[in-house]
């Protein structure tokens, strides 16, 4: 029996990218989805995008940096960062407090073959995970002590697939903040006798809706996040209300 897993990883508030994925996800008939971290912040639909991750079953999740930024704020420094911080943990409303209780790394089993999922490199989840002075051993060496046979990892919104020393190591890419303005993740195939095929997928989008939520909905910082993460400058001319 083959088991598909999707991996999806740098969700970022971006419930547009979601839903579109979770579409396709629907249509293939895929029970299991392995949220990687980021899922809040940067995006325009914290509350909505939160939501879902915690209330759909077919979701197994684990933090990333953007979730335990908010934890603790320093109110009293005052910039574009803390304002965004500030007005996501408002905008979860009640998800807030929900999502501390999800932890910063998980190992789960399928089909005999052991998972590790884990934002970024274990010893700090705010590190990008291939900044390293040596080379894949040093990497790989890093994960050594979980014993998993596949880890999972997101943060760079890079796609990522290594194997090395019996490992598998995937990074999904970002499925709301993709650098081709893409929704990416991983269909991952267990079967039986423990292979494992991993398919990256990309699906096309429209984000004209995305975009109109980040001025009706004020999101802190929003000219520098549309133009850093989606490529989009406000030429004044932006209708809201089309």
């Amino acid at each position: 029996m083959i088991e598909k897993i999707a991996i999806v990883a740098d969700i970022h508030a971006n419930k547009y990218a979601l839903y579109k994925f979770l579409e396709y996800i629907d249509k293939e008939e895929i029970k299991c989805i392995l949220n990687i971290g980021d899922f809040v912040q940067i995006g325009p639909n914290p509350y909505e995008v939160s939501t879902k991750v915690l209330k759909d079953i077919r979701f197994i999740n684990i933090l990333g940096n953007n979730e335990t930024s908010l934890f603790k704020i320093d109110e009293t420094i005052q910039n574009n960062e803390i304002a965004h911080r500030l007005w996501t943990r408002e905008q979860m409303k009640e998800n807030f407090e929900n999502i501390k209780l999800i932890p910063k790394t998980k190992i789960i089993t399928k089909n005999n073959v052991k998972i590790l999922m884990i934002h970024s490199r274990k010893n700090d989840i705010k590190g990008m995970p291939l900044i390293y002075t040596d080379n894949i051993d040093s990497f790989v060496k890093d994960y050594e002590d979980f014993g998993a046979d596949i880890v999972l990892f997101g943060h760079t919104h890079e796609k990522l697939y290594i194997e090395h020393n019996n490992k598998i190591f995937i990074n999904p890419g970002s499925l709301g903040c993709s650098k081709n303005g893409t929704i990416d993740f991983v269909i991952l195939k267990l079967d039986d006798n423990q292979n494992i095929k991993c398919n990256f997928e990309s699906l096309e989008y429209d984000k004209t809706e995305l975009i109109k939520d980040y001025y009706n909905n004020n999101v802190p910082d929003k000219e520098f996040l549309l133009k850093k993460f989606f490529k989009y400058i406000d030429n004044k001319n932006f209708n809201t209300n089309k």
